[in-house]
């Protein structure tokens, strides 16, 4: 069932809540990155689980909007939302070809860019003093990953990776000169049990390169995406003033032992 174009516009103007958008109970479908991407998103006994999904819960369930996430490939999740297959894409860095394909919502965290290489390789480590200084490397990312905010354009990165281990193997096998990644990404899947950093590998942050903001990217055919978006923002203020999102992160954080 779809709302047509009028009654929306009707609905919107009144007030209505999101979850008389979301007609007859409908949930909220979201989706994930499916290589992981912890502490935010990650899969832990067939559960989705994260700061994604606690800051979801916390917003939309007092509210009465219930939710699903699913983890996709991320190029398969953001192609499913920009159709209207899913309602929300977590986790996504900002673009301008992002901002005119999906509603973006305020940005609810900050990540570091790094450069990961192989000291055995580069014992002195990579002559990066500037992210132009990069463009001297061979850089591997994963496929349909967002690197603008790296410094770097995505045309000169290598994405033809779907997993982190297999953009390590590259690395460590002399394809790559770095590949690049958030660290606390990384430091993440280690308190899951999986190392991406392995021995020899080191991480750099990028010289010159603030912190990466992140955003949930809600589809525009989804006919209550600015209801949608209006509540994510408004919810996304409420719980950085009263310190609950710094509370979140931390709780994942801190059980990793890493800090930002």
């Amino acid at each position: 069932m779809t709302l047509g174009p009028i009654r929306w516009f009707i609905a919107l103007a009144a007030g209505l809540s999101l979850n008389a958008l979301a007609m007859d109970g409908e949930e909220i479908r979201v989706c994930g990155d499916g290589a992981g991407w912890p502490p935010y998103t990650y899969e832990l006994d067939g559960e989705v689980a994260g700061y994604d999904v606690d800051v979801l819960e916390r917003i939309l369930t007092p509210a009465g909007v219930s939710f699903t996430v699913e983890m996709q490939p991320w190029a398969r999740c953001t192609g499913l939302t920009e159709t209207g297959a899913y309602h929300i894409a977590l986790s996504a860095s900002y673009s301008a070809e992002r901002a005119q394909t999906y509603l973006l919502t305020e940005p609810y965290y900050t990540v570091q860019p790094s450069y990961i290489f192989d000291r055995n390789r580069y014992p002195n480590g990579l002559n990066v003093s500037e992210p132009a200084d990069l463009m001297n490397y061979r850089l591997c990312g994963l496929r349909g990953y967002n690197y603008t905010g790296f410094g770097v354009a995505n045309e000169n990165v290598d994405q033809g990776t779907n997993t982190f281990d297999q953009v390590v193997n590259k690395t460590l096998a002399g394809r790559c000169d770095a590949f690049l990644a958030r660290y606390e990404i990384l430091a993440g899947f280690s308190a899951l049990g999986q190392n991406h950093l392995r021995e020899g590998l080191t991480a750099e942050p990028i010289p010159g390169v603030e912190a990466d903001q992140f955003h949930m990217m809600v589809s525009r055919q989804y006919p209550g995406a600015g209801a949608l978006v209006q509540r994510l923002n408004r919810g996304f203020e409420a719980l950085a003033a009263d310190g609950t999102l710094e509370s979140l992160l931390q709780g994942y954080l801190g059980n990793q032992g890493t800090s930002d």
